[in-house]
This record gives C-alpha cells, sequence and structure tokens, in this order.
C-alpha cells in the first residue's frame, strides 16, 4: 500500500498537538484545507498542508496566505 497522503481529523490534530475541534475550526476558517469523502463526508487533511503549517505556524493564527 502507497504512502497516504492525508491525515484524519485525529491524526492532524495529534501531529499538530491541538484538539479536534481545533482542526474543525481551522477547516471552517480556512486556515486549514480539507477534502470531503464519502458519502457521509470525513473531513481528511492533506500531509503537505500540516507540513505547511508547522513550516508556518503564523498562519495558524492568522489565516495566512496559501
Amino acid at each position: 500500500m502507497p504512502d497516504v497522503l492525508t491525515y484524519s481529523v485525529m491524526e492532524a490534530a495529534r501531529v499538530l498537538g491541538v484538539g479536534q475541534r481545533s482542526i474543525y475550526t481551522a477547516v471552517r476558517e480556512g486556515r486549514l484545507p480539507a477534502i470531503r469523502v464519502g458519502r457521509k463526508p470525513k473531513l481528511r487533511i492533506p500531509k503537505v498542508a500540516v507540513q505547511e503549517l508547522l513550516q508556518h505556524p503564523e498562519r495558524w493564527a492568522t489565516g495566512g496566505e496559501r
């Protein structure tokens, strides 16, 4: 199986050291991109977006530009 390119909300929260609610809020506010997958949409967070956020943490607070 190839490397997975996305995180679940729980995985992204763990990597970033925040709660799941913070991830949902950041997605809703456009500070963190997400993909909705499936009939009962589940959010998947691109790993590259998490890595970018870790390199530019000021975007977490301000929304920043992508």
